[in-house]
């Protein structure tokens, strides 16, 4: 298991990776120290995560090695089929695979690769929805700037 911590806008991001590929990429608290990508997949990965930060991609290619239950990794890769600033509701998507909003909206709370795995783009009917359990404060906000984000260089591409 290799581990890097990169910055980014929305913070520190730790990257989880086994042999298959990325299995983690997770916020971390304000002042964790960085660890520099050692490998070639970690160093690919930094390096796209640094493009689509600065709007410079709005893809990744990269092996993910998801771990989660049957209809959990379900609903990992229906959200991968999510283009850049696209967005759906939680309702949406659960009738993509016959399922239930709340069930849905669990499998996102329990994402392993944030950002990556674009559980930001599922949105409540209504609003915004949470995001990685929240419905306020730091991951309400990282979510919200994912958005704006995704919006600004989707409409300038688009």
């Amino acid at each position: 298991m290799e581990v890097c911590v990169i910055q980014s806008p929305l913070g520190s991001l730790r990257l989880s990776l086994s042999a298959k590929g990325l299995q983690r990429l997770e916020y971390l608290a304000p002042g964790s120290a960085l660890l520099p990508a050692a490998s070639a997949l970690s160093k690919k990965i930094s390096q796209q995560l640094i493009a689509y930060f600065a709007g410079d991609a709005q893809t990744f290619d990269i092996p993910l090695d998801l771990i989660g239950t049957c209809y959990q990794k379900k609903v990992w890769t229906e959200l991968l089929q999510l283009g850049f600033g696209e967005t759906l509701s939680y309702g949406t998507l659960a009738q993509k695979i016959d399922s239930g909003a709340r069930a849905v909206g669990n499998a996102c709370r329990n994402n392993p690769i944030l950002i990556i795995v674009p559980c930001h783009r599922v949105l409540r009917k209504d609003a915004s929805g949470g995001y990685a359990g929240q419905n306020e404060g730091i991951m309400m906000q990282r979510k919200l700037w994912l958005l704006r984000h995704e919006a600004e260089f989707s409409q300038q591409t688009g």
